[in-house]
Parts: C-alpha cells; sequence; structure tokens
C-alpha cells in the first residue's frame, strides 16, 4: 500500500506531457507485455466509439484490454492486480508498427505510461515519443525477459529507469545498462520543443545545406 501510494503521489506531480515534454527517470511498476508487432491499431484505435465504461485513463490497448461489452479482459497484464498502476511496459519485437499516429503515443501516456521498454520499435511510433515524451528503450531480448520476470515474482514492486545514466535498477539485481541515441537523450533531459532542437542545430544544418548546394548545384539552377 505505501509503494502505491508514493506512485499516486508521483502520478500527481507530474507535469502535463506534450511537445517537449521532459523525461529523467522513473520510478514505477514495470508490466509484461510480451508480445511482437503490438501494432497502432491494439495500442490506439480510431474510427469507432470507446467500449462502455472505457476511460480516456484505461483506453490504450483497447481491443486487447476489454471485451465488447467493456469488461475487462482477465488475462491482459494491465487488468491484473500488481500491474494496474504500471508506468512502465515491457515489450517484444517491432512494438508501436504501424501508421503514424501520434494518439498511439498519446493514449498510453494519458494512462501513466511513461516508459516502453522492447527489443525495437516502428520507426513512426519511435518519432512520436521522442515528441511527446514517452521514452522508448531498445534493449536486447534476454534482459528484457529477466526484468519481464522480476515482475511477474515481484507484482506491485517498482524499477527505476534513469535516462541521465542510462540505467534500469531492479532490487537484487545488477544494473542494466541501455543506450538511446545522443539526440534524443538530451532533448528529452532538456524538455526541448522541436523548435527549439532544431535551433540549437541550426549551424549544422546550414553547413548541410551549403554543403549540399556546392555539390548538386544543377538542383539550385534557375528555370529561367
Amino acid at each position: 500500500m505505501a509503494e502505491e501510494a508514493a506512485i499516486d503521489r508521483i502520478n500527481s506531480q507530474r507535469p502535463v506531457l506534450g511537445s517537449g515534454a521532459q523525461f529523467v527517470s522513473e520510478r514505477g511498476i514495470a508490466a509484461p507485455l510480451m508480445m511482437d508487432n503490438v501494432d497502432t491499431d491494439v495500442i490506439a484505435p480510431i474510427g469507432k466509439p470507446a467500449y462502455p465504461g472505457v476511460t480516456p485513463e484505461t483506453r490504450a490497448f483497447e481491443p486487447i484490454r476489454f471485451f465488447s461489452d467493456g469488461s475487462e479482459k482477465p488475462d491482459f497484464i494491465l487488468n491484473q492486480e500488481g500491474f494496474r498502476r504500471a508506468s512502465i511496459i515491457l515489450g517484444g519485437k517491432n512494438f508501436g508498427t504501424g501508421s503514424s499516429r501520434s494518439v498511439a503515443v498519446s493514449r498510453p501516456l494519458d494512462g501513466g505510461i511513461r516508459v516502453v521498454i522492447a527489443e525495437s520499435f516502428g520507426p513512426l511510433f519511435y518519432d512520436n515519443s521522442i515528441r511527446l515524451g514517452l521514452l522508448a528503450v531498445p534493449l536486447e531480448e534476454e534482459k528484457i525477459e529477466q526484468l519481464a520476470a522480476w515482475s511477474v515474482a515481484n507484482p506491485g514492486q517498482s524499477i527505476f529507469v534513469n535516462l541521465e545514466s542510462q540505467t534500469i535498477d531492479v532490487p537484487n539485481m545488477a544494473s542494466i545498462p541501455f543506450q538511446v541515441e545522443p539526440r534524443v537523450r538530451e532533448k528529452l533531459l532538456n524538455g526541448y520543443s522541436v523548435n527549439e532542437e532544431l535551433s540549437r542545430l541550426e549551424p549544422e544544418i546550414d553547413a548541410f545545406e551549403a554543403s549540399y548546394r556546392e555539390q548538386r548545384p544543377w538542383i539550385y539552377q534557375s528555370n529561367n
């Protein structure tokens, strides 16, 4: 109960997320959703009304989370005691594959998910996660399976994901290192918006454009 109360307090103090959202670290429950190719139609279906009783906080993963009458599917991990307040998802290969819809990131965020740790990500989901402030951590299958086994054995207990040190700390386990792109790490740690990030890269962008113009002058020749 003390752990759950602490997590609720942390959640209540979080800023509203959006473009330029900052991410430094997350201490929370990790829910093992050990499936490959979880696509955006599963994460955030569009084009139909929500099932009865489904809220913005619970609508992520709606097709595999609820029956059509709105009752919970008991085998879905976020419906199980110990994982209802999870803020970290453990996934498989190609998490977030599918179309470029930002709700595939914003709906999990609405439900309190701040981190997804998976073997790989759909590129459009990954780009949206950077923009909206959800940390997508690529990690080897063996290490994810270790995390999943620990989470199942310790339901309701927290792990700590630290973007500054790029480590995952789990009680009674060795620290697990991970790596994200340096640009992504800097953007999230500082909470840069897209425009702020671009303004910081202006010298590099200008140099690239100048080099590109020099190498391909015919592209810039006037048609007159």
